[in-house]
């Protein structure tokens, strides 16, 4: 029995709405993302991120199986492309619903590590920044109003499967995630060229979030003010600053070394 269903028009429905999610207010009014790669879908399907539809290219072979009900579709190899964000595509595209958290949903647990990106808006520092909070043990990533979207689809490879493992809340008011850290006695740390502290003389090992800003500003004046540290990172060559994405793991693996005592 036939697997799929074939789309060989441009003027297709579907095709046009996969073709459009490259769009952010696509994206946004449809409440769908793409996935793209075996890899990155087989790690959504684990998590349960639930898969509306499944886009195959022609050359497929194999169809990944899925333990959702959702519908599987043939595209053409040139219709493939044009929808494909990859410049090697592997033959594999879902469509899935975008994760809706709130920070009512964060179970903190006994010693939170959050990171909160405020105003961050280059889609690999994004998606870095949430696979080695994923890997670092992070509670959970904040995404603050004004940072790039989530489910860029540059920001979802970035991440590498790390987007289904950690908790993230995106389009957070900065106030109001100010009022809900200090709420949970979760201190500031904000991370900042004009720091008063190099992180490696700070505690790391209490309760924290750690504040990385956009590329160019740093964290906007809600999160200095709210700050318990401002904290810097040593730079002795004429570079005036790090990647954010480096600095963010800098600091989270610090973290990670004084907490587990080494």
């Amino acid at each position: 029995m036939k697997q799929y269903k074939d789309i060989t028009s441009r003027e297709n429905l579907i095709y046009k709405l996969i073709k459009a999610l490259s769009q952010k207010k696509v994206r946004e009014s449809n409440g769908l993302f793409l996935i793209e790669g075996t890899r990155l879908l087989e790690e959504a399907n684990s998590r349960g991120v639930k898969i509306k539809y499944l886009i195959i290219n022609e050359t497929v072979e194999n169809v990944p199986k899925i333990n959702q009900g959702c519908q599987v579709l043939r595209l053409p190899n040139n219709l493939f492309k044009e929808v494909s964000d990859t410049v090697s595509p592997q033959g594999i595209i879902a469509v899935a619903e975008q994760i809706e958290i709130s920070l009512a949903d964060i179970i903190l647990g006994a010693n939170p590590l959050i990171v909160v990106l405020n105003g961050l808006q280059d889609p690999g520092n994004l998606g870095t920044i949430i696979r080695t909070s994923a890997a670092a043990g992070a509670t959970a990533v904040l995404l603050t109003k004004g940072t790039v979207d989530l489910f860029n689809p540059k920001v979802i490879r970035s991440t590498m499967g790390s987007l289904f493992q950690v908790p993230i809340v995106n389009g957070l008011d900065d106030e109001e995630t100010v009022r809900w850290l200090s709420y949970n006695s979760i201190k500031i740390i904000v991370a900042d060229l004009d720091g008063e502290e190099y992180y490696y003389s700070v505690n790391l090992k209490e309760p924290f979030a750690l504040v990385i800003g956009n590329e160019n500003r740093g964290p906007n004046d809600i999160w200095r003010k709210g700050a318990y540290k401002q904290i810097k990172i040593p730079i002795l060559g004429s570079t005036e600053s790090l990647n954010a994405s480096v600095a963010a793991g800098i600091i989270l693996y610090d973290a990670v070394r004084q907490r587990l005592g080494k």
